[in-house]
């Protein structure tokens, strides 16, 4: 039915086809939890009602504690009569403010006229009659009119009970009603919700069979046959009848395979090549590197001595020259027997996939070295590198690749921060117990924040045709990652230098 339907279209439609469901299901509920929510519709009459039924039962809207008070005042004698006056008022008062409160709240319909209009009459007469009748009669001493104004006054309490017990059985009859609302309302929502949630799982049975039988059958056909070629047997009969998308997944295999085949014996015999061959060119890079410096340092040296000469030699020059010999020489012995016992390692390996030599070294021997073969670098930019790596760090990990990352890092701050010359510092610490932190800084011009994204991309150079390749940053970020199994973190703004730290493990993965 769905197999003229692309993948992505299938999906697209078992996911509407969710969504529209459960939107259906979000819109009965959100509709039936607003009904009956907390400060909903049907909440909000419950509370009134009840709210209705608490005020009026005891005072103030209930005319209880006034006819008390009346019957009181018939009986007291003209020393009590000012404070049951005053009670009587506050009485009054309360019921009042009761009163306008209820007109604000909005009943309707027979609980409206009995409660703000009966009632509310009946009350309006008691105290019109209590406090124009009744009290001054008694502030005159009259006891006639009083217990005439007093009997006025019964008829009037025992009819505005009557009123208001009509009124508490009408609200609580409005409330049992409106709770039965919402009872029928969730059962309602809950036959709803179990019809739409059978729907769900109709179409989702449907959807999800339609899928397995046109996607996951021929899909799984392909894993299967190529977990066999991956193991080795590339004899298989790949069958192709399958329709769609997965038809042409099985075609492609099937393509794969028979290329694979005519290419596999080439691949192999290339893949040695090209290992020993990036692992030279990777290794010997450095010593080489370090070998030539260190020979072109001699020789600079070497010119600068015999120019003395004519000058006359002294001893100072002469015990000068004779240290940056033996420091050259024994340089360049120790990089080229490195070289030669690189040679010789490499002739006894096939293939080897590592790109350096991992071994175990000290770290502050390493930056020594670097720290000498960049001297020359350095003296010409007028640049000093300070070190302060402690002793005692051993590390069982590639000293070629991080020696490199330590010479691109130093080599960008002189090139890119120090245009002018300056102080590098090059430091080191633990990290935790199986890490070393490495960190090269310098107070430099710095690296605007919206370039930290950009600095470790291959090519990417604000020296673009001024001797910059982009290359630097881009090695140092692979090495760390990829080679010595660590992280790179850079620091840096406009203008306040930069700073890199490599934080390694000491045991290389």
């Amino acid at each position: 039915m769905l197999e003229h339907l692309s993948i992505q279209q299938r999906f697209r439609l078992l996911l509407v086809v969710s969504l529209a469901c459960f939107a259906m299901c979000g819109a009965i509920v959100y509709r039936t939890l607003d009904e009956i929510r907390v400060n909903g519709p049907i909440y909000e009459r419950i509370m009134q009602g009840q709210d209705l039924v608490a005020d009026i039962l005891p005072p103030p809207a209930y005319l209880v504690e006034s006819y008390l008070i009346a019957l009181q005042l018939a009986e007291a004698d003209a020393g009590h009569l000012p404070p049951l006056l005053l009670r009587l008022q506050a009485a009054q008062k309360n019921y009042e403010e009761r009163y306008r409160y209820w007109q604000t709240q909005g009943l309707s319909g027979e609980l409206e006229a009995k409660f703000l209009h009966q009632s509310h009459a009946l009350a309006e007469s008691f105290y019109i009659t209590a406090f124009g009748a009744m009290v001054p009669a008694l502030q005159a001493g009259d006891e006639l009119m009083a217990r005439r104004a007093l009997a006025r006054l019964g008829p009037i309490y025992e009819q505005q009970r009557e009123v208001i017990e009509e009124v508490v059985a009408l609200a609580r009859q409005r409330n049992a009603d409106d709770e039965r609302a919402a009872r029928e309302r969730i059962q309602e929502m809950a036959w709803s919700l179990g019809l739409v949630f059978a729907l769900i799982v109709g179409v989702f049975l449907l959807i999800f069979n339609t899928v397995r039988r046109s996607i996951a059958e021929p899909i799984l056909d392909a894993l299967k046959i190529t977990q066999r070629v991956a193991g080795g047997d590339w004899s298989q009969h790949i069958r192709a009848d399958a329709r769609g998308e997965a038809g042409r997944l099985l075609q492609a295999i099937r393509d794969i395979v028979k290329n694979t085949q005519a290419e596999i014996v080439k691949a192999e015999k290339m893949a040695a090549l090209g290992s020993l061959v990036a692992g030279v060119s990777h290794e010997l890079n450095t010593p080489v590197g370090n070998g030539l410096m260190a020979v072109s340092t001699l020789s600079e040296d070497l010119r600068t001595f015999r120019g003395k000469m004519h000058e006359g030699i002294k001893r100072s020059v002469l015990d000068e020259f004779l240290h940056s010999v033996e420091v050259g020489a024994d340089l360049a012995m120790r990089n080229l027997q490195r070289a030669a016992d690189l040679m010789t390692s490499f002739k006894q390996v096939a293939a080897d996939r590592a790109s350096s030599q991992r071994r175990r070294f000290q770290l502050h021997q390493v930056v020594h070295e670097t720290q000498m073969t960049l001297h020359p670098m350095l003296k010409r930019a007028n640049c000093q590198v300070m070190v302060d790596v402690p002793g005692g760090l051993q590390l069982d990990s590639f000293p070629g690749p991080l020696g490199q990352v330590m010479t691109n890092l130093i080599e960008n701050a002189v090139k890119h921060g120090l245009e002018d010359g300056g102080v590098i510092t090059l430091s080191a610490w633990r990290s935790g117990e199986q890490h070393v932190t490495i960190s090269v800084a310098d107070h430099g011009k710095g690296i605007a924040a919206e370039l930290h994204s950009h600095v470790f991309e291959p090519f990417y150079t604000t020296r673009l045709g001024q001797g910059g390749s982009g290359l630097g940053l881009h090695i140092v970020h692979n090495i760390v990652y990829q080679i010595l199994g660590g992280s790179l973190e850079l620091t840096s703004s406009a203008g306040n230098g930069a700073r890199f730290d490599v934080t390694i493990p000491l045991v290389a993965p």
